[in-house]
């Protein structure tokens, strides 16, 4: 069974780089971006779980069986 979630290496390059430091942010732009790049990392961390979580349910489905 495949991969439904790409890993945390290919999620960072669809994204592009997730620093907000940016020459042209301020105030409040350069806020909603490190926002933002917080929660693409959280997301990230989040399906990286959601496949661990999978793998145990279906590691355990088979050792039913």
């Amino acid at each position: 069974m495949g991969n439904a979630y790409p890993t945390s290496g290919s999620q960072k390059h669809r994204f592009g780089p997730l620093s907000a430091q940016d020459d042209e942010d301020e105030g409040a732009d350069s806020e909603a971006s490190a926002a933002l790049a917080s929660l693409i990392e959280e997301n990230v961390r989040l399906r990286a779980l959601v496949v661990q979580l999978s793998d145990l349910v279906l590691k355990n489905l088979v050792a039913q069986k």
